[in-house]
Order: C-alpha cells, then sequence, then structure tokens
C-alpha cells in the first residue's frame, strides 16, 4: 500500500491545463466565427446594395410652368466611373430612367473618381452619346471631374478629358453658363456652376440676370447655396453627397456625407424659400453602399 498522498493540488492544475487546452482551440474557433461571418455578411450587403438601384419618382411644385403642362426631368449625378462603377452599372442607371420616358436629361457632375484610362473615357462617351441624342442632355461638372481638387487627390490636374468626353457625346456643358431652351412647350433657363470644391464656382458670371422663365440650377455641391442666397433660381439640381453612402438605420441620419449641412444630404429641401433637390446618385467610391441605395431620380416639373 503506497504511503505517498496525493498532490490534489497539481492534479487539478493537469485538468485544467488539459481542459483549455481542448476547449480553448474550439472556442477560440467560434469566436472567430462569430466575429468573420457578420463582418462577410455585411461586407456582401453593402457591394450588393451599391448596384441596386432605387428609383425616385417626385413631383415639384414651380409657379413658372404654364397652366396645363408639365416637364420631366431625368436628374443623374456621381456616375463615379471607376474601378468599382463599371460603365454597365452607370448604363443601367439611364436605361431605368428613360423607361420612365424624361423630357430632358440633367446630370450634376463627378462623371469619373480619379483618373480613368483612355477606353473607359471612350465608355463613357458611348454611353452618354446613346442617350443625349435622345432627349437634350445639359451638365455642370463635379470635383472629381479634374482640377484644383481633383489634381490635389488622385485625380486629374484639369478637366479637359471630361470636357472633351462630354462635347464628343452631345453632352452641353454649363460651366458658370446658362441656355434658354424650350421643352415639351414650357421654356426653359438652365444654368450650370463651376465646382464649389475646385474653386470654380462663379454664379456672378452666369446668375445675374432674372430670367422670367423656370430657371433650373444645376450645382454640384449643395454646399453651394450658401453663396446663392441674393441670386434667383427655381430649382437648384445637386448631387456630391450620395446620400452619405452610409445611413444609420432607424434614425437616417449620414454622419460622413462629405458637406457642412448634414441636414441636406439626400431628397428635397428648402433653402432661403428656394427648393433644392439633392439625388443620391449612381455611383460611390470604395465600391460600397449602407442603407442608401443609388439613385436614378425623375421630377415632374408642374404648377400645381
Amino acid at each position: 500500500m503506497s504511503s505517498e498522498v496525493p498532490d490534489y493540488h497539481k492534479e487539478q492544475i493537469k485538468k485544467v491545463k488539459s481542459a483549455s487546452g481542448k476547449y480553448g482551440r474550439r472556442d477560440w474557433f467560434w469566436n472567430l466565427l462569430s466575429i468573420l461571418v457578420p463582418t462577410i455578411l455585411a461586407g456582401s450587403y453593402s457591394w450588393f446594395e451599391a448596384g441596386w438601384f432605387e428609383v425616385t419618382k417626385k413631383k415639384i411644385n414651380i409657379p413658372k410652368i404654364p397652366a396645363g403642362k408639365k416637364v420631366k426631368v431625368l436628374h443623374l449625378s456621381d456616375l463615379h466611373l471607376s474601378e468599382v462603377v463599371s460603365i454597365k452599372h452607370i448604363d443601367q442607371a439611364f436605361q431605368k430612367g428613360m423607361e420612365n420616358s424624361p423630357d430632358v436629361c440633367l446630370l450634376t457632375g463627378d462623371f469619373i473618381t480619379s483618373q480613368p484610362t483612355d477606353a473607359q473615357l471612350l465608355d463613357l462617351r458611348n454611353c452618354l452619346a446613346q442617350y443625349s441624342k435622345k432627349i437634350p442632355t445639359f451638365a455642370c461638372l463635379g470635383n472629381h471631374d479634374g482640377g484644383y481638387w481633383s489634381g490635389k487627390n488622385g485625380g486629374f490636374q484639369t478637366d479637359e478629358k471630361i470636357r472633351a468626353v462630354l462635347k464628343d457625346a452631345r453632352v452641353r456643358l454649363l460651366d458658370n453658363q446658362q441656355v434658354s431652351v424650350l421643352i415639351k412647350g414650357v421654356p426653359l433657363t438652365i444654368t450650370g456652376l463651376g465646382d464649389l470644391w475646385s474653386k470654380q464656382c462663379r454664379p456672378e458670371k452666369c446668375l445675374n440676370k432674372k430670367s422670367y422663365a423656370t430657371h433650373l440650377l444645376l450645382s454640384h455641391n449643395p454646399d453651394a447655396k450658401d453663396i446663392l442666397r441674393d441670386y434667383h433660381w427655381d430649382l437648384m439640381l445637386a448631387g456630391h453627397t450620395h446620400g452619405g453612402q452610409f445611413r444609420i438605420p432607424f434614425v437616417n441620419f449620414a454622419p460622413f456625407a462629405p458637406v457642412k449641412d448634414l441636414s441636406m444630404t439626400e431628397g428635397l429641401h428648402s433653402s432661403h424659400g428656394k427648393p433644392i433637390f439633392i439625388t443620391r446618385g449612381v455611383g460611390n467610391v470604395y465600391g460600397v453602399r449602407i442603407n442608401c441605395r443609388p439613385e436614378v431620380s425623375l421630377l415632374e416639373l408642374v404648377n400645381s
């Protein structure tokens, strides 16, 4: 009969170590899985949502529209042709818009993200030309389209390439310029401003004259409203925000929208008694959207 007294303390330590080695690895696996699965699902959804268009339709009252008349506007912005936004995606936006038989197309800048290849620019030109031959199409430029801001952030130093694309596609670029047109029997004055961040927004060059026609103002960045309050216009169309690209569910807040005024990141708003419509845009940066689908905006201008 052994006279040795078992060391229960050592035995217990051995059991704990054995258990921790056996079950610790399993726990580690499940903990890792609990992190990876939601991350992968969230990433997959945000990528999916970036390609899931929402076609929004809004009726806007413009007192200058003649009684009994209306103008249907297709408003697209922030195409952002890039490695994460394909020409197929951009073409799909135009297709969805054209299905609703708009009378005029208004584009509010950021046709590209950085420095697309010549082949990509040719694809963009061909896409735009396909639709500009169907309805009158007007545009202004955005901060990604070349120039001061773009050159400092990995893009083109000048906007020459985008100007050439628009010209070849027969899209009328309005760069601190305005034009008078007749759409469906409705006289319109359309003004396009240079981009605010690119330091090219010059309202004094094109907004001094009061227009008796309905005046539509194209400005890529809605923050430009702060320097436009003393000028005349009937409806301002803008983009730039991407709707925030990420919106907090339930509270519908976009904390990362690239604007000073976070109260105006999408939809119809009023500034100093004048209406501003901000579209969430077609493309994106980084290839993802969360609770903020890309938007094809159809606006019906009426005198209600």
